[in-house]
């Protein structure tokens, strides 16, 4: 399975058999590791306790595997910062499994090959990077929200990030404190450019796209906008 995810802040590298958030390689041993290469590749299914014991041991390996199935998924979470009772990543289904509930993008270990990125479009908070979708990318505190923001002033769904045809735009979902682009508080939906700074409350974002930065200089003291991010 030659291939990348990309999810929140993470990207999964298959054939490298790596974790990285920010460009930073990120220890999870080999069993934890396997167990999230078949959740993500699976995203949104129900992955059976028994499937996960067939698809790492097989039939003839004698281990204990409900303990290393549960210790598995907890240093899962906490290599991810999960929360099992609000799960960001990882679901558990009592009695039956786990389910991936973080959205993915997946590109194949050509397309890495020739140059082309997870997305062309993602905002950064502080180091983190999350790499954006085709469609609506809700930024807020729900742990199902693309952009998750886990802060008292940030509303479970705040705005939205529409993109679409390599055009993204920046919308209010009606959110308690409002949203702001460059220090000016939206009424309407507007478009974001390249190192456009998102405000929710106390915390920033900061939109990239990949395509105008090649074509022109980085944003001022740093090519990465962790900097003007809290």
């Amino acid at each position: 399975m030659p291939d990348t995810f990309a999810f929140g802040e993470f990207e999964l590298d298959v054939a490298a058999f790596s974790l990285r958030r920010g460009g930073e390689r990120l220890r999870l041993e080999k069993i934890p590791m396997e167990v999230l290469i078949l959740l993500v590749s699976r995203k949104g299914a129900l992955v059976g306790r028994e499937e996960i014991r067939a698809a790492l041991w097989g039939s003839r390996v004698f281990v204990e595997h409900d303990a290393a199935i549960n210790t598995a998924i907890r240093k899962i979470r906490h290599v991810l910062e999960d929360d099992a009772d609000m799960p960001r990543f990882v679901e558990t289904v009592v009695g039956k499994g786990y389910r991936f509930v973080m959205s993915v993008t997946r590109r194949s270990t050509g397309s890495a090959a020739r140059g082309t990125a997870v997305s062309s479009h993602s905002v950064f908070r502080g180091k983190h990077e999350f790499f954006l979708e085709n469609g609506d990318n809700v930024i807020g505190r729900d742990p199902a929200a693309q952009i998750r923001v886990d802060h008292p002033s940030v509303s479970r769904s705040h705005a939205k990030i529409v993109l679409r045809a390599g055009q993204a735009t920046l919308e209010d979902l009606d959110s308690r404190n409002g949203t702001f682009v460059n220090g000016r508080r939206l009424d309407a939906p507007t478009e974001l450019g390249h190192g456009a700074v998102i405000g929710l409350g106390p915390i920033t974002l900061t939109f990239v796209s990949r395509s105008a930065s090649r074509s022109t200089q980085p944003m001022t003291g740093s090519p990465r906008p962790s900097s003007r991010s809290s």
